[in-house]
């Protein structure tokens, strides 16, 4: 398999695992967890997961931190955190279906960058992908569902487009001379402090009930340790480390769009294992966001335009 077939299958991986996050994140919350207890143990045991393997691996970290510390820092606060602070807050407001639909206007976001920032526009395919799988989107989220709009949810959940975006955007930058491990391991460790310490101030409520009975997958009570590690390792773990991999070898634009995948994956996990069955409209939006990232899978990025001012991201 050549580089950029290498990449779609981990942003395919990354899009599933990242999809599978919810259903176990919901049997935490449904048995008496608050959300951003789920987002501590999270980020907390990835992070902690990440570093014992780069205790042992040793990738150069801190050659990494020397040339990519920023980036490293914002990709923790941004793409690990941020992320799913603003998303939480969002539900807060706004119904799920409608934050979730502004958060996945992120690939939107992404397109835009790399066309204005960094010069390169991008294909045709890639734009007709981009609709079709954002319109299929609007179908699996079903977003008319929604009756209140207020101003904070949509800060909120725009916010989390922006965090989302900074995902794809951080990795492409620093991919090109830091390991995804390293990258996934510091991005971790960042956002885990970050979470803990908004939780500390109080901005945050940070539950986590190891006591809980009732954590459920496909109707069997796992147990909060079962669903707490496939939270980790599945969902966290695998998730970052192949994201950031595909990134590195398909670009931000196409890794964005391949991402959409997550929405179909959470759909047919929550099936499965929450009983919570798709409709025929989100079957239709599913199929819509197949053949959009199908689309994209062998558009090509046109050069960037000649330019005498250089612009770094």
């Amino acid at each position: 398999m050549d580089r950029s077939a290498v990449g779609l299958v981990l942003a395919v991986v990354s899009a599933v695992t990242f999809g599978l996050s919810g259903p176990f994140a919901k049997a935490l919350t449904d048995a008496g967890w608050s959300a951003s207890g789920a987002v501590l143990v999270r980020l907390g045991g990835a992070a902690a997961i990440l570093l014992v393997v780069l205790a042992v691996v040793r990738p150069g970290v801190l050659a990494a931190l020397r040339a990519d510390g920023p980036a490293l820092v914002l990709y923790g606060v941004l793409a690990t955190a941020g992320v799913q602070v603003a998303f939480f807050n969002a539900l807060q407001y706004l119904p799920v279906t409608v934050a979730l639909l502004l958060e996945y206007t992120g690939p939107i976001l992404v397109i835009a960058w790399v066309w204005v920032v960094r010069r390169q526009p991008p294909s045709r395919r890639t734009l007709a992908g981009a609709i079709v799988a954002l319109f299929g989107l609007s179908l699996v989220v079903q977003v008319w569902s929604g009756v209140a709009l207020q101003w904070q949810g949509l800060a909120w959940g725009f916010g989390a487009a922006v965090c989302q975006a900074a995902f794809f955007l951080v990795a492409d930058r620093a991919g090109s001379s830091t390991p995804p491990l390293v990258l996934a391991g510091v991005g971790m460790t960042v956002g885990t402090v970050v979470v803990a310490l908004l939780g500390l101030v109080g901005l945050l409520p940070i539950v986590i009930d190891t006591a809980a009975t009732g954590v459920l997958l496909a109707g069997v009570d796992v147990g909060w340790p079962v669903a707490a590690t496939l939270l980790v390792v599945v969902s966290s773990v695998i998730a970052y480390l192949t994201g950031v991999a595909a990134i590195a070898r398909i670009g931000a634009s196409r890794g964005s769009l391949v991402a959409l995948l997550e929405v179909v994956a959470s759909a047919v996990a929550s099936w499965l294992l929450l009983s919570q069955v798709p409709t025929a409209v989100q079957l239709l939006g599913g199929a819509l966001i197949l053949a959009g990232v199908a689309l994209t899978s062998t558009a090509a990025t046109r050069p960037a335009r000649p330019s005498a001012v250089t612009v770094e991201t």
